[in-house]
């Protein structure tokens, strides 16, 4: 299946200058978390609201947790199917991602996984930028679990 979003001709820029606004921002459920930050980059990139069907709907992560299983019957990782699905975006190998995918990464502490986040490619090809509750994420490659192609 073919994308139905496709990135303006003038994406790289307009992601470098969106992920310069998120810098130092710090992580808030529902305004500036991983998923809206994610969606975010795409729109920056397609004009085009992954988020739609969430944004504004949540302020915690219970409130997220019910919109989620609302919007998708699952979690985080069933949200990012379901819009990959719903667009067409193909699944690739986290190696294969490019700058400007989207890909899902486990959350870890010293003594677990505490779930999984969403994040955009950065333009260096090689990281991915999120946000957690410190603030901005820089993801390195190796901790990439999933990847789908945007436009």
């Amino acid at each position: 299946m073919n994308s139905t979003t496709k990135r303006r001709e003038d994406w790289p820029e307009r992601l470098a200058e969106y992920l310069r606004s998120k810098r130092g921002q710090p992580f808030v459920w529902g305004a500036n978390d991983c998923a809206l930050l994610t969606c975010g980059a795409v729109l920056a990139m397609t004009e085009v609201d992954l988020a739609a069907d969430f944004r504004g709907k949540y302020t915690d992560a219970a409130s997220a947790t019910k919109v989620m299983l609302q919007v998708c019957g699952g979690n985080l990782e069933k949200l990012a199917e379901k819009i990959a699905a719903d667009r067409g975006f193909q699944e690739v190998k986290p190696a294969l991602a490019r700058r400007g995918d989207v890909v899902l990464f486990d959350v870890r502490d010293d003594e677990a996984v505490q779930g999984p986040a969403l994040g955009v490619v950065a333009l260096n090809g090689h990281t991915a930028h999120s946000t957690g509750p410190g603030g901005a994420v820089v993801v390195p490659i190796k901790a990439w679990r999933r990847a789908w192609r945007i436009g």
